[in-house]
């Protein structure tokens, strides 16, 4: 299998001809395959929970970079993007670049980040409610004493869904936080809307299977 993967990316040396790459190309080669495999550890590792957005953002950052800079270059663009039929770099890149698209990522993070820092203190203080009365055991009374806080988070989440901010890292917490409020304590909220929440997750999750499977079928 990592055969099959140097063949395709990380070897240097090598295009899909078979034929050597000038150094430049080989660079620009190299420094995709890196940044490829960086994004879809990070991704790997975020999951569960889904905290991709925030985490993953350097690494998506230097991906694009190296993306870039393959599709810029004069000398190396139509060897690495156009010359073998699979399209290897350019197919992985989009399904990089589709994933995070898909979860909003640019919404919360980088220099977007800090419009999630009154959620997220929000979403502390919840989870402090709810840990403050089950240490006192007293249960019963979260639907009552921890409504407030609750119900603050909500709103907050549904003006940044409304505005197109709710990324996938945002989503999950409030689908984690809003399961444990209606199913765990069983109080009288809904839970939010578990299906695009759930797609986003499952978009997330999906990336590095995508990114073997295509290494994969493409050496058959």
């Amino acid at each position: 299998m990592w055969y099959f993967l140097c063949v395709f990316l990380l070897c240097p040396t090598v295009v899909f001809t078979g034929t050597k790459l000038e150094a430049e190309c080989s660079k620009l080669q190299l420094q995709f395959a890196t940044a490829s495999s960086d994004f879809t550890t990070c991704l790997g590792k975020n999951t569960k929970p889904v905290r991709i957005c925030v985490t993953c953002f350097q690494d998506y950052q230097t991906l694009n970079s190296s993306f870039y800079n393959i599709t810029t270059s004069t000398n190396c663009s139509d060897v690495l993007l156009e010359s073998d039929n699979a399209m290897v770099i350019r197919r992985l890149w989009d399904s990089y670049h589709n994933m995070w698209t898909s979860a909003l990522c640019s919404t919360c993070s980088g220099l977007t980040e800090n419009r999630t820092h009154e959620f997220r203190n929000r979403t502390d203080d919840v989870i402090q409610c709810f840990d403050e009365h089950q240490t006192t055991h007293n249960v019963d009374l979260i639907c009552i004493e921890c409504n407030k806080r609750y119900d603050a988070l909500l709103n907050l989440f549904k003006d940044l869904q409304g505005a197109g901010f709710a990324c996938a890292d945002l989503a999950d917490s409030m689908n984690s936080t809003a399961q444990t409020w209606s199913v765990k304590f069983g109080c009288g909220h809904p839970p939010v809307e578990f299906v695009p929440v759930l797609a986003m997750t499952i978009g997330v999750s999906l990336v590095p299977i995508i990114f073997y499977s295509l290494i994969w079928k493409l050496t058959d």
